[in-house]
């Protein structure tokens, strides 16, 4: 099986870290996009938390070493190097352009959380339930877009998810040139300050693994 790490543009070396299981990295080249790679026994990698680790080393490592960097999503193989080919060849127009988009950027990601919500009163009608459900939900669509839209203003590109669960109000991932890390981190700092019944948790930088064609590589 051949193991994809990114795909680059490029790409100046490989770091010097092993992949998954041990394995040593490998460099190909297809349609002049730089892909990292392993090779391993058997159909597919065994998902663990040292697998996943391993994964992250690679990419974290070459993020300095390419122009454009796009992280494949863990576990991602293909059964030999003609499939590897085929499936980037399919794609090399839209990877083209993720890597365009991503050039030069890193990514952010903020979550915020509100406080527990109190349990409906236990004599509410079903049609009042359902009526509370839907005021929930259009406040929690209009404060996530409150608190993302003036983050995405500072992002190259911008990613949500509303209200995934009861108490994760926005979970945003943010394109960002390093020129605008310091004001986009104050601006996360005002919105806390403004919100402060919210719970406001950023983290990164870190390479553009939200920003693949169609959400993974």
């Amino acid at each position: 099986m051949i193991y994809l790490y990114a795909i680059a543009e490029e790409l100046t070396g490989l770091p010097d870290v092993r992949g998954v299981d041990g394995a040593p990295l490998g460099r190909r080249s297809v349609e002049g996009l730089d892909l990292v790679v392993s090779e391993h026994d058997g159909a597919e990698v065994a998902a663990s938390e040292e697998a996943v680790l391993a994964h992250a080393r690679v990419v974290e490592g070459l993020v300095e070493r390419a122009d454009a960097l796009l992280p494949a999503r863990f576990g991602r193989g293909f059964r030999d190097e003609a499939a590897l080919r085929d499936a980037i060849e399919g794609r090399a127009a839209s990877l083209r352009d993720a890597l365009a988009q991503v050039r030069g950027c890193v990514e952010i990601g903020v979550r915020v959380l509100a406080a527990e919500p109190a349990p409906p009163p236990a004599t509410e009608s079903g049609r009042a339930y359902m009526e509370a459900r839907l005021a929930r939900s259009e406040e929690t669509e209009r404060l996530a877009r409150e608190l993302h839209e003036p983050l995405a203003a500072l992002a190259r590109a911008a990613t949500r998810t509303v209200g995934a669960t009861p108490r994760l109000l926005l979970s945003g991932a943010y394109l960002v040139e390093p020129g605008a890390l310091e004001a986009f981190r104050r601006r996360v700092d005002e919105l806390e300050a403004e919100h402060s019944e919210l719970t406001f948790v950023s983290t990164g930088p870190w390479p553009p693994y939200s920003f693949a064609p169609g959400g993974e590589t």
